[in-house]
């Protein structure tokens, strides 16, 4: 028999911010699919959960303002979800929130409230037990000197491209070709140099596309241009 699971990661952008003033942080939400198998029997495409969605409940002064790769249904004013689709075996899955939070006392704080719900493998409706996601405040200055958490850092960017491609699908659609040209190469000159810097083929390959893209459409819709 198989047994599926949920397997879920949330990672702040740094470990410590300022306890006096307000805080944007960015936090990296990541999960994935793993089926347990009977030693023998071989490998096959498995999808271990469907309808998977991720409920937040904020604290008081906790506001959500930016979503990267997802987006919410707002219950109210302190109540999201986020509706991630489905997942497949051994696959993972990120999205990136960005956060304001009010000025706290100098401790440990909870900031949100996290359940996950999917449909598993044999489509029985499953409720993952809530966690709360707390940060550390402090009063030390010596944090603000701390350099954002790299993993975190990389999937926000990452998972802007897709923004900054439609403003630059905007911008062709309205004859502005140079213009979209340029928002998508200048993109894509960022990921190379990200790319260079850290040795990291992830913003390799995301150069890579933005590149061939920028060339796409521009080709495409001067060619258009052409024949109307």
């Amino acid at each position: 028999m198989l047994q599926s699971g949920l397997y879920t990661n949330f990672t702040w952008c740094r470990n410590h911010v300022i306890a006096s003033s307000a805080n944007r942080v960015y936090l990296l939400v990541e999960w994935r699919g793993t089926v347990t198998r009977p030693r023998k029997q071989k490998s096959i495409f498995y999808r271990v959960a469907n309808q998977v969605q991720l409920h937040l409940q904020l604290e008081a002064g906790v506001q959500i303002i930016g979503l990267y790769g997802c987006k919410a249904e707002r219950l109210n004013g302190r109540n999201l979800t986020l509706n991630l689709g489905s997942l497949s075996e051994d696959v993972t899955k990120q999205i990136v929130l960005k956060f304001e939070i009010g000025r706290r006392s100098s401790g440990i704080h909870p900031i949100v409230s996290a359940m996950w719900t999917y449909i598993d493998d044999v489509h029985r409706s499953v409720v993952v037990p809530s966690r709360t996601i707390s940060l550390q405040f402090s009063n030390h200055t010596g944090i603000l000197r701390r350099d954002m958490d790299h993993r975190v850092y990389k999937y926000q960017k990452l998972l802007e491209n897709p923004s900054i491609l439609e403003s630059a699908l905007r911008a062709f659609e309205m004859g502005y070709y140079e213009e979209g040209e340029d928002i998508i190469r200048r993109r894509a000159d960022e990921m190379l140099l990200y790319a260079l810097r850290l040795g990291d083929f992830e913003y390799l390959r995301e150069a890579e596309i933005m590149y061939d893209l920028s060339c796409a459409f521009l080709e495409s819709y001067a060619s258009a241009s052409t024949v109307s």
